[in-house]
């Protein structure tokens, strides 16, 4: 599906940015990987290099430092010769309660989760449109963007930037031939959402109840979405935010119990 299409994907030495490579490379993508970790700290990358060891490249770069977005997509342009398919996958939700924010951990958040991602996409829109070329930029966001959770202010402001970036780029971009997406999964099974519900039966299976599907998803239930919208199959469709959520943007509210007198309403 993806035979020739070249593909940048940041923050990809796990999760789900790894799995994204993983099955762009696996429908005949050019991919590169990026994060911040040397690739020797990162054995699932080494594992799909060796996959795929024609057309599967590692650039270790940190996103937030001045410049390193230039450099890292000047190296990733030079081996694939191209970037048609960008996605800007690097973010962290890590904060403190919102009485203890301070303008450090804005800056922190909002650098990694959406300055990140601008600059990268800077980047690669410059050096296609003086070479003459278009192409698909592609966002990790979350169903925090437009559903509130406690505790993560930062995160889900960053993502509700993240919603309005792929809005705005699809505006923006066009008349440069550049599309944009964005995923937005709800909870997935990642080392950096594991919330201690690994260890936690009872815990764990409380959140899996207030999903209307009842599980939890995996990295490559979100993955392909990936694949599906860097394909041509995809091409007309700009700025817009998929949900891929098990259901719950769809749901009111937590699963209760139906009261009495609702019960007694579902046979008439």
């Amino acid at each position: 599906m993806l035979a020739g299409k070249r593909c940048l994907v940041t923050g990809s030495s796990q999760g789900i940015g790894l799995a994204a490579a993983a099955v762009l490379a696996d429908h005949g993508a050019g991919v590169v990987l990026t994060s911040e970790r040397p690739l020797d700290a990162c054995p699932d990358v080494d594992n799909l290099l060796a996959r795929h060891p024609d057309r599967t490249f590692y650039f270790p770069a940190d996103v937030t430092v001045d410049g390193a977005a230039e450099r890292l997509i000047g190296e990733s342009w030079g081996v694939l010769g191209g970037i048609d398919v960008l996605v800007n996958n690097v973010g962290t939700f890590r904060e403190p309660p919102f009485l203890q924010l301070d303008r450090d951990h804005f800056d922190a958040t909002f650098r990694l989760n959406v300055w990140s991602a601008i600059a990268v996409s800077q980047a690669v829109v410059r050096r296609a449109v003086a070479a003459g070329r278009g192409g698909r930029i592609l966002f990790t966001t979350s169903l925090n963007a437009t559903r509130s959770e406690p505790g993560h202010t930062l995160y889900d402001a960053s993502k509700g930037a993240i919603n309005a970036l792929t809005r705005q780029l699809a505006i923006e971009l066009a008349p440069h031939g550049f599309t944009t997406a964005a995923i937005a999964p709800g909870l997935v099974e990642t080392p950096l959402t594991d919330f201690g519900l690994k260890s936690s039966p009872a815990e764990r299976e409380q959140v899996v109840q207030q999903i209307p599907l009842r599980k939890i998803a995996t990295v490559e239930e979100v993955a392909g979405w990936f694949a599906f919208l860097a394909s041509d199959a995809a091409s007309y469709a700009t700025g817009i935010v998929i949900p891929v959520d098990g259901g719950l943007d769809a749901q009111q509210m937590s699963v209760r119990p139906l009261t009495e007198a609702e019960k007694g309403t579902q046979g008439a």
